[in-house]
Order: C-alpha cells, then sequence, then structure tokens
C-alpha cells in the first residue's frame, strides 16, 4: 500500500508546481523523480546545496519538495552500532546504510535547516510538519540503537533563527522547547536535546525551567537496557544496562558462503599468507582459480543463505572484493558489469533503497583512490538502467567540482 501511495504521491509532487531550473540542474530534478523517495529527496537538497540555483524562489521550493518527498522513505529513523563490532553481519550493512542519512528524520531535519535562510517562517511550519521520533523500546537482542541527533539539530537552528524578535518577546522559542521536551520518550532523546537547551537563545530564568523540565523528563523515564547503555553516562535515567551482548546475524554462515570466503582468500593471498604481486596473478594457475571462482559466483543462489539481504550483500562483498583482485582488463570490466546488472536488478532495491544502496555507494567510495576503475565503475551504473545508479553518477559528474 506504501509503495502505491507513493506511486501516486510523488509525481503529483514533482508536477504541481514545476521549477525552472538551467541544465543540467534540470535533468537531475527530472531524474529524482523517476527514484525512490529517500534518493528524490537527497537529490534535491543537493542541488539546493549546491548553490548553484539563483533564484531563491526555485530553491525554496525545491526544499519544500524534498520535504515531502522524504515522508515516504523506508527507514524512519537513523540508527547506529551498539557495544559490538558488527562487521560483516546485517546488523554491520544496516549500519552503513543508515550512516547515508536517508532516513525520513533526518532528511526532513535537513530540509529543514536549508529552509531557514530562504524562509523562516516555512521552516518552522515544516518542522512542526516532522512527526516526532518514536523511539521504541528496544530488546537485549539489538544490536542497533536510534540516533536522533539531526532532529535536535533542526530544532536548535529552529530555535536560535526562526523566530523574530517580537515572536521572542511572546515567548513562542520557550513553547517550542517545551512541547518536544514533553514528547520526549527514550534515554536516547537526552543527550541532543540537552545540547538544544544549553545553546538555546532564552533567558537565564528561561533557561532554569528548561532544565527543571528536563532533569523531570529524566527521572520519569523508565528505559529499557540496551538504550540505556547507549546513553552518555551525563545523561542517564535510573535504569541497568543490558547483561547480554547483542544478536548478530553473520555472513558467510552457510557452506556456499563459506566456500566463497575462503577460495577469495586464496586469489587475494595463495596459500602462503602474503598479498600476491602482479605477476603472481598473471600465472595460468592463477587464472584458472579465478575462473573456477567466478563459477561458483555463477553457481550461488539466494536460497543457499538465511535471507535474499544476506545473499545480497555477501555477492556484493565478492565483487567488490574481486574488483580490488583482478587487474585491469577485460576480465575485471566483465566483473564489474556482471557487479552493476546483480545490483540494478535486486528485490531489495524495492524492500529497502537505503540498505541496497550502501553496496554501491561503498564501492564507489573505495575506487576514489583508483581514478581508472572509478571511471569505469561510473559508466557501469551509467549503463545500469537502475534510476537510483543514473541519478547518483548524474549528480557526482554535476558537482564533483562544485
Amino acid at each position: 500500500m506504501r509503495a502505491l501511495i507513493l506511486l501516486l504521491v510523488v509525481p503529483v509532487m514533482f508536477a504541481a508546481d514545476p521549477v525552472k531550473l538551467p541544465e543540467p540542474l534540470h535533468s537531475l530534478a527530472d531524474l529524482a523523480a523517476a527514484a525512490p523517495p529517500e534518493f528524490a529527496a537527497d537529490a534535491l537538497l543537493r542541488i539546493v546545496e549546491s548553490g548553484r540555483v539563483a533564484d531563491r524562489n526555485a530553491r525554496r521550493a525545491l526544499v519544500e519538495q524534498a520535504f515531502q518527498a522524504a515522508a515516504a522513505a523506508k527507514f524512519p529513523v537513523r540508527m547506529q552500532a551498539i557495544r559490538v563490532a558488527v562487521t560483516d553481519s546485517e546488523a554491520g550493512s544496516l549500519k552503513q546504510a543508515y550512516a547515508l542519512g536517508l532516513d525520513i528524520l533526518s532528511l526532513q531535519s535537513r530540509a529543514v535547516r536549508d529552509m531557514l535562510p530562504l524562509d523562516r517562517a516555512l521552516a518552522r511550519d515544516l518542522f512542526a510538519q516532522i512527526a516526532t521520533p518514536a523511539l521504541g523500546p528496544l530488546t537485549c537482542d539489538d544490536a542497533l540503537v536510534y540516533e536522533p541527533d539531526e532532529y535536535y539539530q533542526a530544532l536548535s537552528a529552529v530555535v536560535n533563527g526562526a523566530f523574530t524578535a517580537k515572536e521572542k518577546a511572546k515567548d513562542e522559542q520557550l513553547h517550542l522547547l517545551i512541547d518536544v521536551l514533553g514528547q520526549a520518550t527514550s534515554p536516547l532523546d537526552l543527550a541532543p536535546l540537552a545540547s538544544v537547551v544549553e545553546s538555546a537563545g532564552v533567558t537565564a530564568a528561561q533557561r532554569q525551567l528548561l532544565w527543571a523540565r528536563f532533569n523531570g523528563l529524566v527521572a520519569a523515564m523508565q528505559p529499557d537496557g540496551r538504550s540505556f547503555e547507549a546513553t552518555p553516562e551525563k545523561y542517564r535515567p535510573k535504569g541497568h544496562a543490558c547483561e547480554t551482548a547483542p544478536k548478530l546475524e553473520r555472513y558467510w554462515q552457510s557452506a556456499a558462503a563459506k566456500q566463497l570466503l575462503e577460495a577469495g582468500k586464496k586469489l587475494r593471498y595463495g596459500t602462503g599468507g602474503r598479498t600476491l604481486s602482479d605477476a603472481d596473478r598473471a600465472t595460468p594457475e592463477w587464472q584458472q582459480q579465478l575462473a573456477d571462482y567466478l563459477n561458483l559466483i555463477a553457481d550461488w543462489t539466494a536460497d543457499q543463505e538465511p535471507s535474499d539481504a544476506i545473499y545480497y550483500h555477501e555477492k556484493c562483498l565478492v565483487y567488490i572484493s574481486l574488483l580490488d583482485v583482478v587487474p585491469a582488463g577485460s576480465q575485471r570490466e566483465q566483473i564489474l558489469a556482471d557487479f552493476a546488472d546483480f545490483v540494478g536488478n535486486s528485490a531489495l532495491y524495492q524492500k529497502s533503497p537505503a540498505e541496497w544502496f550502501s553496496e554501491p555507494h561503498t564501492l564507489l567510495d573505495r575506487s576514489q583512490t583508483d581514478p581508472g576503475l572509478h571511471a569505469k565503475i561510473l559508466d557501469a551504473c551509467q549503463h545500469s538502467g537502475n534510476a537510483v545508479l543514473v541519478l547518483i553518477v548524474t549528480l557526482e559528474k554535476a558537482f564533483s567540482h562544485t
């Protein structure tokens, strides 16, 4: 149902008040309209933040469109890892995805900050439309905890920059702070909320009132163990940390995945435990190992793994590792084409767009140190037929020198 609503609402949103933009910004906005909402919102905000839209009304319209698009993103609020290393696990992949800032709360908060220098009243209206962060209780099995900092940074910006002198005389910024304080439910709200109170442009008496409300909030809070231990000690309410480590869905547990992991290590290190040289990788023996490895990948299917998402991340990691090992040439270009085809056609693209994008984002980021490979990756993404990959490449080309 959510996807249907998005299909109906987003095109109307973009078409309702068309914004006149010069090229390549006009084409970028068109590409954004065809992408999932979190990428549409991010792209529109990047256009505004680039400083290349001269018309103030156009910037305001783009920010408002981005805010509305963000409401349909899959992730509601950013999360981060707690207590344990989550590398090569489902939680680790989600951590990378959340770090992209493509959740509803982060995107809408960013839009509010972008709107402030354009229209203070509208920035306040947009902030009021943000759903209060619903930081529900976590369990001791959870490896990720909420990170609502972007929301409170937007609150601070609104409190200190969106009220006129006349409105401040009526204590309107104070009332906003009191309202937000009354809605906080998790200890993970406390540290960023305290920062807002500390930096708020209010009188000493008003700040004393806010601290009294804050302390009352802390005293009344009954945190779950996982949220408790993720809260800085200075702001912790009474409670207890979890006695057990989070449960992780580790990668490379199936027979097929273990075989690919071990064979991949041999391609990189051989049997002696040292990184193989270019000469080592040019031998017929190594080339045969590579051919056998590619056959293993071709025979690997999603039903051999615990979930489609785990299969997706494991296979992407295999491809990314191969691109680091296989010398430049036709073989590496074919592997890159296979990677782009696999990513571009993954069902995770629809189910969890930000999680899906964490893998091509990793490859694009790592390849920055190899301009030749990076250019090949951009070209493969450009011709993938995937709306997000095409959008990301176009954004990079448009703003790489901004």
